[in-house]
């Protein structure tokens, strides 16, 4: 079990917290990029390309660097108007490349685009904006940017362009259909932890647990499936909310985020149905839609689990999980 959350919610809010400080102009066109960087700034560079936009910094100069110390409880800055943007480096260094390249796109958009910050939200509380960012209000530091997949290109399509129409993934709605053909490939009842292999490939299939939640204080429940490379997880956290992410560099990143582990369909959280088809990974819980991402090339292993501490919580039930082709 992969016990990340402290160190992730850390992240959101180190990330969460990029701000802009300054507003002079230094007057220079000096090229002066930490190699660190470069590869990040040439994708920038690219994806303004392929959106009409012809960058090259010949006019206004760039320099990144990293910073020895803490930003004010930011992992980056740009300076407006100086085209210089400082990077926490042990930040840095801890982050996924998905957290680096939001990071450095989100500081090219203050610095080169002289964007500001954008808080506005979709209906399922997912961000408009790359450009997310302080000051945020109430529970609104916990919910990640969605920069991932299939979302990714209108995060950038967003960022050089703030009237780019909302897409399609922000509307999307799936039902629950108990009238899909499945053919069982493994049931289990009344264990209390999950961590199978399965080696046989499956491009639609149906993943469904009925269990009920441990909700102490201190306890935390996993679901996680994929490949060993590439894989997806919801972790549920009592009096908190849950994440849906997808762990890359062998770390979790959160993708999104709800605050709501006690209603749905007028019930707590006691079931949660992951269901890949038509190349897309659908995921419910009590049956009612939450969430969808870009389908995985494969699954060779599912884990279904609870922790109190450190420690498995042998009090965990599941008292039915399938594993379903879907046909």
């Amino acid at each position: 079990m992969k016990n990340y959350f402290f160190f992730l919610v850390c992240l959101l809010l180190i990330i969460g917290s990029c701000a802009d400080n300054g507003d002079t102009d230094i007057g220079t066109t000096t090229y002066d990029v930490d190699p660190t960087f470069e590869p990040y700034v040439q994708e920038f560079i690219a994806e303004g390309a392929k959106r009409g936009h012809n960058i090259d910094f010949s006019d206004t100069g760039l320099r990144i660097e990293f910073s020895e110390t803490a930003l004010e409880g930011a992992s980056g800055l740009c300076y407006l108007g100086e085209h210089h943007i400082i990077i926490n480096k042990e930040n840095w260094f801890r982050f996924s490349e998905r957290f680096r390249s939001f990071l450095l796109f989100h500081e090219l958009g203050h610095c080169e685009l002289d964007r500001r910050h954008r808080n506005e939200q979709f209906s399922d509380l997912t961000w408009k904006s790359i450009l997310r960012g302080s000051p945020l209000t109430g529970i609104q530091d916990r919910f990640p940017v969605s920069f991932f997949g299939f979302r990714k290109d209108y995060y950038i399509d967003e960022l050089f362009d703030p009237n780019t129409p909302d897409p399609e993934w922000s509307k999307v709605q799936f039902d629950y259909n108990e009238s899909l053909n499945r053919k069982n490939i493994t049931t289990k009842e009344n264990i209390n932890r999950l961590n199978e292999r399965y080696t046989t490939p499956l491009n639609q299939y149906e993943l469904e647990a009925d269990f009920t939640l441990l909700t102490a204080a201190n306890t935390r429940t996993r679901v996680e499936w994929g490949a060993s490379g590439l894989s997806y997880y919801m972790y549920i956290i009592p009096g908190w909310g849950y994440y849906v992410g997808v762990t890359l560099d062998n770390l979790d990143n959160d993708i999104f985020y709800s605050n709501n582990t006690t209603l749905f369909n007028d019930k707590p959280i006691e079931k949660i149905t992951i269901r890949q088809q038509a190349d897309v990974t659908q995921i419910f819980i009590n049956e009612q839609f939450i969430f969808h991402l870009d389908a995985l090339p494969a699954l060779d292993y599912y884990q279904l689990e609870a922790t109190t501490g450190d420690a498995f919580d042998t009090s965990f039930d599941i008292e039915r999980f399938e594993l379903n082709e879907l046909e």
